[in-house]
């Protein structure tokens, strides 16, 4: 059986300084405070952007990895903060 997918809220500081707000599907279980509140279709990007915004390939291990090593300041935060 597939493990569910869940989307956390994220804040991506792109390449060019510009932040962005984003719904990343990580295939971990996170809590309701990490959980994008959005009503739509998460964003699941694995690179891409914009026309001047360049996301990281790796995106969605990077995310992964900041709830693995900095859960709670994630927590604290209400959202995972990865910078380009």
């Amino acid at each position: 059986m597939p493990r569910p997918a869940f989307a956390v809220t994220t804040h991506l500081t792109c390449d060019h300084g510009h932040d962005h707000a984003l719904c990343v599907l990580v295939s971990r279980q996170i809590p309701e405070s990490l959980r994008c509140q959005s009503t739509g279709t998460p964003v699941d990007l694995g690179s891409g952007g914009g026309p001047v915004c360049h996301f990281p390939a790796d995106l969605v291990s990077r995310v992964e990895y900041e709830l693995r090593e900095n859960f709670q300041e994630s927590r604290r935060r209400g959202y995972v903060l990865i910078a380009a």
